[in-house]
């Protein structure tokens, strides 16, 4: 039997700890990173998958990430844009297609009022919404999120409550 080098043993220690931050990382920020997600989503199943995408994400790179937590909230807002963009889409395309089969809506859910408004917003308005008062986010830290100016966020946050306010008084 040949014997195990100093380097490969070195290796394997490093790869320990590694998986051990990331594992770290993995406990604090699956509960939180997975409500935001289900705040621009509104699904719980899709906001589930959307979290665990971001964290394959940051595992491939994550010697590479600076931020774990910022990277994390920046990849599961963007794919819950890009999901609810999407499914908004297929809503639009069933809606001129017609109903395939009565739907009922399951009796024991209930959704709060405002919860249901931020829902009709656009997933870039309830997005910035979510990470301004939900996540308390800076509008600095929002742009770097979303991919936009803290400009930008400001203004998609004052037309995102102006929506929100003519919701609410319907």
């Amino acid at each position: 039997m040949a014997p195990v080098s100093a380097e490969v043993r070195r290796d394997d220690v490093v790869g320990r700890v590694e998986r051990r931050d990331f594992d770290a990382v993995y406990a604090s920020e699956l509960t939180p990173l997975t409500r935001v997600a289900y705040l621009v989503v509104h699904d719980r199943a899709v906001a589930e998958e959307l979290a665990q995408e971001a964290f394959v994400r940051l595992f491939e790179r994550f010697d590479e990430v600076r931020n774990p937590a910022g990277f994390l909230r920046t990849v599961v807002v963007r794919l819950g844009i890009n999901w609810a963009k999407r499914h908004r889409m297929e809503a639009d395309r069933l809606r001129l297609v017609g109903p395939l089969h009565s739907a009922s809506a399951s009796s024991g859910e209930q959704i709060d009022g405002m919860w249901a408004c931020l829902a009709r917003l656009s997933p870039e308005r309830a997005a910035v919404l979510v990470l301004r008062f939900y996540e308390d986010r800076s509008f600095d830290e929002i742009g770097v999120i979303v991919g936009a100016s803290a400009a930008t966020v400001r203004s998609r946050a004052r037309r995102a409550l102006a929506d929100l306010r003519k919701e609410l008084e319907r």
